[in-house]
């Protein structure tokens, strides 16, 4: 009988035990990694250190694509994911028509702005569009480390908007007729985050430029 409720006790003990760590585990899972977008490269790849205010960068995508880091900024290309700026078309209503891949390396130059509020603007040349696809880990993506801390009360001012006209001046925020051109935000890493369809620019802002029609073109990943 006594070792009959030992037993017991050694069964009881060793399952309240294992009950507790599966809680631990639980609390402690990362909420960033389990809610950050098919398809997006890790925000593990942005350099963090201060960047000058003003940075100009030439690097050249083959068909193959890749991660390219541009100070403390990143953009990743998948296969083939150029179309050929020879062929296609461009421009507002053209994102997402049908388009030749580009079977050549492309030169591209980047602009890269900071200020001290923390608004960040890179500018691309030449302008290309993107080959369409409805497959999420086939798109091409853009990061950019903000220069201030975003939380969850201050993440709705740090959208990433498209500058069409290649200054700061004008901003689109293309999410508000495109779901999958939302805003992502760790704020772990102040690093916004989110799927393209073309160059040229695109601004980070300390502040809301443009406005939002919906705070669910913004989604901060804890």
């Amino acid at each position: 009988m006594v070792r009959s409720n030992l037993t017991r006790l050694v069964l009881a003990g060793a399952l309240t035990l294992m009950a507790a760590c599966s809680a631990a585990d639980q609390s402690v899972a990362p909420l960033a990694k389990q809610t950050r977008p098919i398809g997006a490269p890790s925000p593990d790849v942005i350099m963090d250190f201060v960047a000058p205010d003003s940075l100009s960068v030439d690097f050249t995508v083959t068909p193959s694509g890749g991660m390219f880091v541009l100070g403390k900024h990143a953009v990743f290309f998948p296969d083939h994911g150029i179309c050929d700026p020879a062929t296609s078309s461009y421009g507002p209503g053209e994102w997402d028509a049908p388009c030749t891949p580009l079977d050549a390396p492309i030169q591209f130059h980047a602009e890269v702005r900071g200020s001290p509020n923390g608004e960040t603007w890179i500018d691309f040349t030449p302008a290309v569009r993107f080959v369409p696809t409805d497959d999420p880990n086939q798109t091409v993506w853009m990061m950019m480390k903000v220069g201030a801390d975003v939380d969850a009360d201050n993440y709705q001012g740090f959208a990433m908007l498209w500058t069409p006209n290649s200054n700061t001046d004008e901003v689109v925020n293309e999410a508000a007729s495109d779901s999958t051109l939302k805003t992502y935000i760790d704020l772990q890493r102040d690093v916004v985050f989110r799927r393209v369809k073309h160059f040229s620019g695109y601004l980070v802002g300390s502040t809301v430029r443009g406005g939002y029609e919906s705070l669910d073109d913004i989604v901060p990943l804890y």
